[in-house]
């Protein structure tokens, strides 16, 4: 069985962009049913430290797949920071033979990268040329970096919490030639972007203090943070990775449930039309993670590898 961390997942030099296909068509095998899979489920224990875990099997590609993940939600614990490892593990189900386990924060920290590409190729407006980071941190870094090689990015807007933040996120962009706008007011931020992206960590608990009524009408918002810190009550339409999964999350608290799901995005994958309704709405993309889409990395991966290897 082929083990791979991080370190090994970077010496492929795979992209976020190179992982967009492969994930888009997991979506769309489960949205078809030819993909089975179990929503997330959580145990989460008083001092912070909590378990998830999810599977599924993917019958015309011969494929099962475990993940799991393990962290310390530092909320209860004021001072420091969370901390979280995953480890994920690919199987040939015909036979139970164990193909590829991964470890590390790859696949966790990426997989939203790759949602909001995959979003941004059917959502967002035909001219981008500016986006929006809420958070500056490592989620704020990588979408930049996919973005600017999706779009001619000329600026970006920067909001957090931390002044520091968002002037290293602006260094970062200017290294990549181009100009940041920091703001101390997040409207400004969010009125700014044409795609914005929203990571704000440490957001369970947060009270919300972003608002959809500041997006352009033809916006597209990825919230990585899972909506915890917005509100409003404009027209939108709203995509989750997993409809159901989501339902459940809002049913149990997880996340805010002022956003009511309209479609999976496997289901417009695979041709279901969006439900518009009037003018152009924004379209909010909530994303908290999702079997399906780990489990189209995994297998990207375990073919990327196999391919580089025959050469």
């Amino acid at each position: 069985m082929l083990v791979m961390d991080d370190a090994a997942i970077a010496a492929l030099g795979v992209r976020a962009i190179d992982l967009a296909g492969p994930v888009s068509r997991a979506l769309a095998a489960h949205a078809l049913g030819e993909m089975l899979v179990e929503p997330k489920r959580m145990q989460l224990a008083g001092s912070g430290a909590y378990a998830i875990g999810t599977h599924g099997l993917w019958q015309q590609q011969d494929r099962a797949f475990f993940h799991n993940l393990v962290g310390l939600d530092r909320e209860p614990v004021k001072g420091a920071r969370s901390t979280y490892r995953s480890a994920q593990v690919l199987f040939r189900s015909s036979d139970a033979m164990p193909l590829l386990a991964i470890h590390g924060n790859m696949m966790s920290s990426v997989l939203p990268v790759v949602m909001t590409l995959i979003a941004a190729q059917k959502f967002a407006p035909e001219t981008v040329e500016a986006v929006s980071f809420i958070g500056a941190g490592l989620q704020a870094r990588l979408h930049l970096d996919a973005l600017t090689a999706m779009f001619p990015l000329k600026r970006i807007f920067s909001h957090s919490r931390s002044r520091s933040s968002s002037q290293a996120l602006a260094d970062y962009a200017a290294a990549r030639g181009i100009a940041t706008v920091i703001c101390d007011d997040p409207q400004e931020a969010v009125r700014g972007g044409d795609i914005v992206v929203s990571s704000i960590s440490e957001s369970f608990g947060v009270e919300p203090f972003l608002d959809t009524g500041w997006l352009k009408p033809d916006a597209l918002l990825s919230s990585v943070d899972m909506l915890r810190p917005w509100r409003g009550a404009r027209e939108l339409l709203v995509i989750a990775d997993d409809a159901l999964q989501a339902r459940q999350m809002i049913e149990v608290r997880r996340v805010p449930g002022v956003f009511p799901i309209d479609h999976e995005l496997g289901g417009l994958l695979a041709g279901e039309k969006p439900a518009r309704k009037g003018e152009p709405a924004p379209v909010v993309l909530f994303h908290p993670g999702c079997c399906a889409g780990l489990f189209g990395m995994a297998s990207a991966l375990h073919e990327i590898h196999e391919l580089s290897t025959d050469r």
